[in-house]
């Protein structure tokens, strides 16, 4: 537990506010963007971090107002939360970590996406849930590329492929192949993309030979690094601060 914690612990919680504002000025912000955030990545000032020391941000991405980045497991491991560079990681989104939650590069969520890495124990509930203390939980991946669209869910354990489309208000619970169209609660593939034809086609029809097609996850964010560097970050879509346009 970290001196600020167990400082918290002996205070009464109607202290806790200007305690943790006199933090906040006293440079946690500021060493986080330092020490831990990519060049030309916004952090949102709304944003919440909890263990902000296991957190990392690539470089010309984007953290939404609302944010909440929790590292529930904070050991002597830096990389709980791993966001990649070219990501934007939408308004409200959350994130609760197990193992690891790694959104890799050009990764893009819409407003209220929950990445679930871990819970509350509930072997007994003679015990108040609130203080049962955390599951063990599991890994999350989000490949290159990789659409969450809005108030998508995904679960401890789960693996998202490369460049797969995940759609509106979906539960994914277990792992989605590359160059994916998924959909549903729970989650479920509709549509794989043909390399060969160079179309989406339904997941039935997809076939081990159009597989071969496939780029390799390395190959694929070279190319897509190729034209990175025309891109711009959508700042009026991660803030209200940013205000109306027209």
């Amino acid at each position: 537990m970290s001196m600020m914690w167990r400082l918290l612990d002996r205070l009464p919680w109607k202290y806790w506010g200007c305690l943790v504002r006199a933090r906040f000025r006293g440079g946690d912000a500021h060493a986080f963007r330092k020490r831990n955030v990519g060049n030309y990545t916004y952090v949102d000032p709304s944003v919440q971090i909890f263990g902000w020391e296991h957190v990392t941000l690539g470089e010309s991405s984007i953290l939404s107002e609302g944010c909440w980045l929790n590292a529930s497991v904070r050991d002597g491991r830096p990389d709980r939360i791993i966001i990649g560079d070219f990501c934007h990681i939408g308004r409200r989104n959350y994130f609760s970590t197990g193992g690891q939650i790694h959104v890799k590069d050009f990764g893009f969520t819409g407003i209220d996406c929950h990445f679930l890495g871990c819970g509350h124990n509930v072997e007994s509930p003679m015990i108040p849930y609130l203080v049962s203390g955390l599951s063990d939980g599991a890994a999350i991946e989000i490949g290159v590329n990789c659409w969450l669209t809005t108030s998508v869910t995904v679960l401890e354990g789960v693996v998202i492929g490369f460049g797969s489309v995940i759609g509106a208000r979906a539960l994914v619970v277990e792992n989605v192949p590359p160059f994916s169209l998924a959909l549903g609660t729970p989650c479920r593939v509709v549509k794989r993309f043909d390399f060969k034809n160079n179309r989406w086609i339904a997941a039935e029809h997809f076939t081990d030979e159009l597989a071969g097609f496939m780029p390799t996850e390395v190959e694929y964010l070279g190319h897509l690094r190729q034209g990175a560097k025309s891109l711009r970050p959508a700042l009026h879509a991660s803030s209200t601060r940013f205000g109306w346009l027209r």
